[in-house]
């Protein structure tokens, strides 16, 4: 038996290093080299092709081990033929994922399917990170994958460096500021230098050019801190996936390390004390800012501990022999996981196992377009309530608060979906400022969901009306507001809202309705008028659309409605998510014209005259 690893030629910058890396260790555990370069396939016949292919593949024989590293940029049908090739003759398929273009890019999510397609040719699997494995789990990876996880990229490096770190509140950054951008923006008095050959404009920002790795080490060994940081919350949630090289590098030169909370490697750094964890670049500068010499030199002393497995390529190795160890032996399928990181999975898999079946945003509209069923959304607002809390737009009530438990705990129900926040798995899905809302929420009220919540129902997703402003991956929300407004086409509308509300107006959420009417309500504490409320809707409701933008109270107007034969959807903050998505923001902002979901104030809201809006209007029950 034979191993080969492959590496791909013609690629530059980390890429390459990588791929050449993971070579040179191989051919020090006595794998063979098998090339691959990189190259422009699309016009390529199919018998040049088939040439190419038997040319890489000449010294394999049947049994051999091929560690397959992916991606090689090439065309991924490039890579689907190779790996049919080497299993026609007989090879074993090791595939080493590096990255996934279908993650990465939120225009390339398309491939998601076919590249899956090409994992499930391999008997083992290499990949970044435990986060990377569960997505793959959930999204069609097979069953009886075998996984073997890398953690963190080495930086292997016989420098002898001269000196310790120095104490110094300054902070190292390699990479581009076009392509992170916050280089530039930097307004803060800790020092940021950026090793690039481009120009960057921030307040307090030393350009150190571009160095070759050995030079970018020594001048990195002197002190201060690395950086590891994003350019959009699209790259923030991969970052929960991927390993970069960059952060390996500011390790192997002896400096600890700054990255975001998410970051795939988090568990390590904490573990280890090799740096800090932050929330915001604010947070980092400040801790950076307060930092005295004693805290930093325990830091280095951490890192000083750690280094040596990276200088010298153990982490690297540790997987090639680990998956040789999981292809060649039948009782080996799992590997151990950090304790940290099962902490993390029971929290995803929410409280001891207990599986909670929620649709996803499509699911729910979907099933409530076929099945004409009324809605109630349940999200952090009511969960507060429940517990006896007020929050911004309701005080709390007895009365309200037991009602709500009674619905979010009563059995399926034909005339009723309940919702719940499609948070209890695959939060890579949401950006990282809304994972660390949802993971701190679930800390919180762990008792109180594992006492309401039952694992024989099923839950429609409370993100039906939130399906834009949180998403990681945001090429999703055209298609779902499409099919929202198609929901509303040629029905007659009763919205029932609060009086800065507004929904619709401004935008064209509702112009394929056959009608639209409208019942304005207090803005705040609207379940004071429940009973009024209540008749009102009742009166005007009979044969149509009935759309609730009324916080808590919606959810039991949802219900009573429900139980009367009248079709009322609870559809909440969509009017905000709509003008969000129609502008093209990543960040909730402001509207001047009308409420503004999650600014909870309705200050300086400049009211215009509107005169659709006001011939909509059939019952004002404001004070």
């Amino acid at each position: 038996m034979k191993v080969f690893i492959s590496c791909t030629n013609g690629l530059a910058g980390a890429a390459q290093d990588a791929q050449e890396m993971v070579s040179r260790v191989g051919h020090q555990l006595g794998f063979r080299n098998m090339g691959i370069y990189v190259y422009d396939s699309r016009n390529e016949s199919n018998e040049s092709l088939s040439s190419r292919y038997d040319g890489i593949i000449a010294s394999i024989s049947a049994g051999d081990i091929v560690f397959f590293q992916h991606p090689t940029w090439n065309q991924l049908k490039f890579e689907e033929g190779l790996i049919d090739r080497i299993k026609a003759y007989g090879g074993r398929i090791v595939i080493v994922v590096h990255d996934v273009e279908a993650l990465m890019f939120e225009s390339s999510r398309f491939m998601l399917g076919y590249v899956i397609g090409l994992f499930n040719s391999a008997e083992v699997l290499v990949v970044p990170s435990y986060a990377m494995k569960a997505f793959l789990q959930d999204n069609g990876i097979r069953e009886d994958m075998k996984f073997v996880v890398q953690e963190l990229w080495d930086y292997i490096t016989d420098i002898r460096f001269p000196q310790a770190p120095r104490f110094q509140r300054e902070i190292h950054f390699a990479g581009n500021p076009s392509k992170f951008l916050f280089p530039q923006q930097w307004n803060y008095d800790v020092p940021l230098k950026v090793y690039t050959a481009e120009q960057c404009t921030g307040k307090n920002v030393q350009v150190m050019g571009w160095m070759v790795p050995d030079s970018l080490l020594l001048e990195l060994s002197k002190g201060g801190f690395g950086l590891v940081w994003y350019g959009n919350d699209y790259w923030h949630q991969y970052m929960k996936y991927n390993n970069t090289i960059k952060l390996s590098a500011y390790l192997a030169a002896g400096i600890p390390v700054i990255v975001p909370r998410g970051i795939s490697n988090q568990y390590l750094i904490e573990e280890n004390h090799l740096g800090m964890v932050v929330d915001s670049l604010d947070e980092a500068v400040e801790r950076v800012g307060n930092m005295e010499e004693t805290e930093y030199q325990e830091y280095v002393g951490q890192v000083r501990n750690f280094a040596p497995l990276l200088r010298n390529g153990y982490f690297i190795k540790k997987f090639l022999i680990d998956a040789i160890q999981m292809l060649l032996r039948a009782d080996m399928r799992h590997l151990p996981i950090p304790h940290t990181v099962l902490a993390e999975k029971k929290q995803d898999s929410l409280f001891g196992g207990k599986k909670i079946n929620v649709m996803d945003m499509q699911e729910t509209l979907a099933y409530v377009n076929d099945r004409k069923i009324s809605v109630a959304r349940f999200g952090d607002g009511e969960i507060d309530l429940m517990t006896g809390h007020s929050i911004p737009y309701q005080d709390y009530d007895q009365v309200l608060a037991e009602r709500l438990k009674k619905i979010i705990t009563m059995p399926d129900n034909e005339k009723l979906l309940v919702c719940l926040p499609d948070v209890f798995g695959r939060r890579e899905r949401y950006t990282a400022e809304c994972n660390s809302f949802w993971s701190g929420h679930l800390e919180r009220y762990h008792d109180f969901y594992k006492e309401i919540l039952s694992s024989k129902k099923h839950y429609g997703s409370t993100f039906l009306s939130r399906p834009y402003i949180d998403l990681a991956d945001k090429s999703v929300s055209g298609e779902h507001f499409w099919n929202l407004k198609e929901f509303f086409t040629d029905k007659d509308i009763l919205i029932v809202e609060g009086v800065y509300s507004r929904s619709g107006v401004g935008n064209d959420l509702f112009e394929g309705a056959r009608s639209v009417e409208r019942i304005i309500c207090p803005s705040r504490n609207a379940y004071s008028k429940y009973g009024v409320i209540l008749d009102v809707i009742c009166k005007y409701g009979e044969n149509k659309l009935i759309l609730l933008m009324l916080g808590p109270t919606a959810k039991v107007l949802a219900y009573d409605l429900a139980c009367e034969g009248y079709w009322a959807v609870d559809i909440g903050h969509i009017d905000s998510e709509y003008e969000w998505y129609k502008k093209g923001v990543t960040q909730k902002i402001k509207l001047s014209n009308k409420h503004t979901a999650e600014f909870n104030f309705d200050e300086y809201i400049d009211l215009q005259n509107d005169a659709v809006y006001t011939g909509e209007i059939v019952e004002m029950l404001t004070d």
